[in-house]
């Protein structure tokens, strides 16, 4: 059976751009709780996003998935999504998904897909608290 690990977001909706937020789920079932507005259905989205590219219902060009960077004084949002899952055979792969939105001089905003990337880890991967610029994860032994 498959299994999802663990899901890095950062500069999605309501997730900010300064820290990369990492969620685990333990096995053998995971439920998600917290507060209207908490970021529930934010971690849904993300993880349909990370396994199949599709932006969630009623988002227009993906401007309303990605965190608004006029909300901290900025013209430009990087966003990312990582998923680290096992496969039916026992791999572990890692997916990558970046976006980027740019608030333009006619008050318009620019989504772009960025990069989306899929690699297996050989190795026992363990959580690496960097943040949103470090790896997800990292390799602990040679």
């Amino acid at each position: 059976m498959s299994m999802i690990d663990k899901l890095g977001i950062s500069g999605i909706r309501s997730y900010g751009t300064k820290e990369e937020v990492i969620i685990s789920f333990p096995k053998p079932l995971c439920i998600i709780l917290g507060a209207n507005g908490s970021g529930k259905t934010t971690i849904i989205e993300a993880l349909k996003m990370a396994l199949t590219g599709e932006l969630p219902p009623n988002v227009s060009k993906g401007s309303a998935f990605i965190h608004d960077p006029s909300i901290e004084a900025e013209t430009e949002t990087k966003a990312q999504i990582r998923l680290q899952f096992t496969t039916t055979q026992g791999r572990t792969v890692i997916a990558y998904r970046k976006f980027q939105l740019t608030n333009k001089a006619n008050k318009k905003q620019e989504f772009k897909s960025v990069d989306q990337s899929a690699e297996f880890i050989d190795r026992i991967p363990v959580l690496d608290v960097t943040g949103a610029n470090g790896p997800l994860l990292a390799n602990r032994g040679n």
